[in-house]
């Protein structure tokens, strides 16, 4: 009975001599993550941006700040971005808990994008039919005939050709069309307005299921001269830097290189044949600035080489520098006859991201 005793105090002893454990104080930890790797977001769009998980055990509140100011209604662990003002912006999170604070910046760069969704767009598109009869100077139709599309918050702006200055705009000497039509079975020129795409969702032609894109068409020839489409700043001293932008092959164009017609061949890796687009930027003296940007339209360069595109595809234009006032856009093809290039020369851009 003693013993029992005795081990029974000594068990009780040892209990108040052992220690607690200390409490470990665990601070937030505070990472902006979904950044885009550009940093790039286009005006008028939005980004979701969110704090990375921590432990959900330890109770944590999060806010959200931009270019210093708090925003009052993000106080979750997401954030919705968006600004219509161009430029750098600073988005700051605050992770608090009960054991501290710790905070994470991110910048993110606003910048200019020509989508061609506005109210203003159904008074520039291509019609009445995928040939686009009102890219003429011939055409009667009552809302007159297209001569080239301006984008008001750029001053860019995207013209049918008029390489004699004659006042008479023809889609035949090149240019720039704005197109809503994406019919993907007629490969000849009256089809020349429609993009070689059908969004799955959507069933639209344009970039990232949107409906409205545009056509240049035109390259530089020897015996034709230079109809390659072009964009420009209206104000003949301003200039901007090129981000980026979408292409994609015309039905007309696309349908051509895969089946041939009366003039161009059916591309084939036996031939090695292809379809570059070229781009140039020139600045206000008409100089040459920065590097040309290539890319293969179609490529069967090698056995292994991609083929024709049929994807909207991301060209990136940082090459071309930041004192661009003009933009030409020239076409090359290894199917070429005694008046130049055989494969019909059109291509289709959709989301021109610009700073300025």
């Amino acid at each position: 009975m003693k013993k029992a005793i005795f081990l029974c105090l000594a068990t009780l002893m040892l209990a108040g001599c052992e220690k607690e454990t200390p409490y470990v104080p665990q601070p937030p930890t505070a990472l902006i993550v979904n950044v885009p790797d550009d940093g790039l977001l286009g005006r008028g769009e939005s980004l979701t941006l969110r704090a990375e998980e921590t432990d959900e055990a330890i109770p944590t509140t999060y806010a959200w700040s931009v270019d210093g100011t708090p925003v009052e209604s993000a106080t979750g662990r997401s954030f919705i971005f968006s600004s219509g003002i161009v430029g750098e912006h600073r988005v700051k999170l605050t992770a608090t808990n009960a054991d501290g604070e710790a905070t994470d910046e991110v910048a993110i760069t606003v910048h200019h994008l020509i989508s061609f969704e506005n109210e203003r767009v159904v008074d520039y598109l291509a019609g009445p039919s995928s040939y686009g009869e009102n890219l003429y100077s011939t055409y009667t139709g009552e809302e007159g005939q297209y001569y080239g599309y301006d984008d008001e918050p750029t001053g860019l702006l995207m013209m049918i050709n008029d390489p004699f200055e004659t006042g008479e705009y023809d889609f035949w000497s090149g240019g720039v069309a704005i197109s809503r039509w994406n019919e993907m079975s007629t490969g000849d020129y009256t089809n020349q307005c429609s993009v070689f795409y059908q969004d799955p969702v959507t069933g639209m032609g344009g970039y990232d299921g949107s409906p409205t894109f545009a056509v240049g068409y035109g390259f530089n020839g020897l015996v034709l001269g230079d109809t390659r489409a072009t964009i420009f700043m209206a104000d003949e001293t301003q200039t901007f830097a090129p981000l980026y932008f979408w292409v994609n092959n015309t039905t007309y164009t696309a349908l051509a290189m895969m089946n041939g017609d009366a003039v161009s061949k059916p591309f084939t890796h036996a031939d090695g044949d292809w379809l570059k687009l070229v781009v140039n930027a020139y600045d206000v003296a008409g100089n040459d600035t920065g590097t040309p940007v290539e890319f293969y339209l179609a490529d069967f360069r090698t056995a292994s080489s991609p083929g024709i595109v049929t994807q909207w595809s991301k060209v990136d234009l940082t090459p071309l520098g930041n004192q661009a006032h003009t933009l030409k856009f020239d076409l090359r093809s290894s199917d070429n006859g005694s008046y130049g290039m055989n494969t019909p020369s059109y291509f289709c851009f959709d989301n021109l991201a610009l700073m300025k």
